[in-house]
């Protein structure tokens, strides 16, 4: 069933919010407006209908709530009920590419229009013939699935335009009191949890700050639509959606996971956390974190499956797996796992549970002993670590 850009608007951002549309042009020194107030959904697409392709269509992620809010940028009364992730492949030619049609643009769409439209073709082909997108999709999809085994739904994902896609979690709203630190936080261990490398971390920094590029609207670059997809599209298939977009109906509700629960236990800890900091200053062992005991595991070798999944063999005393580190090719399992412990046949790196995880997530001593901490508090709650 096809419905409008309008309707689709309505569904997903609601019937009335307040929230800033951002156009954002690449001419040098533009005294063209960047950024709008938008109420409800006819504005937003009047706005995408006037600007798509031309310009980058961009809108905030959250609802502030009221205009007034909106005008003195008080974040206090957002209504958080979605996180946003963004998946992005980092590709030499595209960025060269991308780097010389912006500074055509900056001098204007129509400045030397046949090298322009000659980048553009090039930066197509790269999409469409050489697949660069397709990790990022392929990171999307694994995202999806594990989201929806652990969280009740799927994400919103949709294909950027570009040689990225988007994926938002919807959820019941509430009210964090850390929504950055809980966002980054989340999105941190879920990145280093299951080494979705297209992930960018940086788009949850600054969550509740966060613009994100509308559904339905063009990429000023490629002239490819933002549209959704699904797990079971081939890249082929999105792509050619993203050619001839036909807008598909949105429902909330059928995307609705329980991931605020979640948030909400992280959130809480962030937030007490918070709040003792002035009180460690002094305390350089344990930096900003008050920590009690954490769980130290009895068997390294539950525990490892609970990091990296199922060893590729099993035996009595230890079990074998791929080597997790990128250091060298480990086609026939090398990484040994026993119960006190851990030794790579293969780069020889060895030690426990506690080594594992500041050089497998890159974390420092701070780092480990609070992800251990939070694994104690929300057992087998968070998505980053199944016996959390």
């Amino acid at each position: 069933m096809r419905v409008s850009i309008q309707s689709f608007y309505s569904s997903f951002y609601g019937t009335s919010f307040a929230r800033h549309f951002r156009r954002i042009p690449d001419i040098e020194q533009s005294k063209i407006p960047k950024q709008f107030i938008v109420k409800n959904p006819k504005e937003l697409y009047l706005h995408v209908h006037k600007n798509s392709g031309t310009h980058p269509c961009f809108i905030s992620v959250y609802d502030y709530g009221t205009v007034d809010d909106l005008k003195c940028k008080d974040k206090q009364n957002l209504i958080f009920d979605r996180v946003f992730f963004d998946f992005d492949v980092k590709h030499v030619k595209a960025e060269q590419l991308k780097k010389q049609l912006i500074q055509l643009r900056g001098k204007g769409p129509h400045y030397q229009k046949e090298k322009q439209a000659n980048l553009k073709q090039q930066l197509n082909n790269l999409i469409i013939d050489e697949e660069i997108a397709k990790s990022a999709i392929d990171d999307a999809k694994t995202f999806s699935i594990i989201f929806k085994r652990d969280f009740g739904e799927e994400p919103a994902l949709f294909f950027s335009g570009f040689k990225g896609c988007h994926a938002y979690v919807f959820f019941e709203p509430f009210e964090p009191k850390e929504p950055n630190k809980t966002v980054h936080y989340f999105a941190k261990n879920v990145k280093n949890s299951y080494n979705f490398s297209t992930l960018d971390l940086s788009v949850n920094k600054d969550a509740i700050s966060r613009i994100s590029r509308i559904p339905y609207s063009k990429h000023q670059l490629t002239n490819l639509t933002v549209v959704p997809f699904k797990i079971k599209d081939s890249y082929n298939e999105i792509v050619r959606s993203s050619l001839l977009p036909k807008v598909q109906p949105f429902n909330v509700d059928e995307n609705l996971t329980n991931l605020n629960i979640h948030l909400e236990k992280i959130d809480d800890i962030l937030h007490h956390n918070t709040k003792i900091k002035p009180k460690q200053k002094n305390n350089s062992r344990i930096n900003t974190f008050k920590f009690s005991s954490y769980n130290k595991p009895s068997d390294h070798r539950v525990f490892f499956k609970q990091i990296i999944g199922k060893p590729a063999k099993e035996y009595e005393n230890y079990n074998m797996y791929h080597c997790p580190f990128p250091d060298h090719e480990d086609l026939k399992p090398s990484f040994m796992v026993h119960s006190k412990g851990y030794k790579c046949l293969g780069c020889s790196k060895k030690g426990n549970y506690w080594q594992f995880l500041k050089e497998y997530c890159n974390w420092d001593n701070n780092e480990v002993k609070k992800f251990l901490l939070f694994a104690r508090i929300i057992r087998r709650q968070l998505l980053c670590m199944p016996t959390c």
